[in-house]
């Protein structure tokens, strides 16, 4: 029994020390987008700089972040190249400095627009190639359909590209909400 109490005491004390981070809500009219704490990825500018890094705390209105300096090493006992962590690197910035932040892209739609802007680039450039030099009803002729058509399919790969490059510029749309815990 004495041990019980001795444990939840020191469990009470240990509480009521530990240090509480404060928070960032990322709000896009009036409606929260993201949150951002302890342990959270964060990728943002201000007017002098593009920033990325773990967040390792949020106090007195500043964020602390690290940056991570990994590369591939070679390993002289395994014989290969190994990835490491070379080194890392602790900042702080004060909140009302982030100008924007960078939107989360989704790969498959950023990886299927450069396949298929590669892919119609590639074709509607050799089909075009082959439709000017080559004789018509030859096996090498492209007919202009097929240039067309993959011309319009690189288009489409450029559009799908593109859509997820933009930044959500802190203004009239975007708020960056700080929330002080106790």
């Amino acid at each position: 029994m004495r041990f019980c109490f001795i444990f939840l005491s020191a469990i009470f004390i240990a509480n009521l020390t530990m240090a509480q981070n404060d928070l960032l809500i990322l709000k896009k009219n009036g409606r929260n987008i993201e949150s951002f704490f302890p342990g959270r990825e964060m990728d943002f500018s201000t007017s002098t700089r593009y920033l990325e890094g773990q967040v390792t705390g949020i106090k007195n209105d500043s964020i602390f972040l690290v940056q991570y300096n990994i590369k591939q090493i070679y390993s002289p006992n395994l014989g290969v190249f190994v990835t490491d962590t070379v080194s890392e690197y602790h900042f702080g910035i004060n909140y009302k400095e982030i100008v924007s932040f960078e939107k989360k892209r989704s790969s498959f739609l950023s990886g299927s627009g450069g396949a298929l802007f590669g892919g119609g680039a590639l074709l509607a450039t050799a089909g075009l190639i082959t439709w000017i030099l080559a004789k018509p009803n030859t096996r090498y002729y492209a007919r202009p359909q097929l240039v067309i058509t993959a011309a319009s399919l690189a288009g489409i790969g450029y559009f799908l590209m593109k859509s997820g490059n933009k930044t959500m510029v802190l203004g009239k749309k975007y708020t960056l909400l700080y929330i002080k815990m106790k």
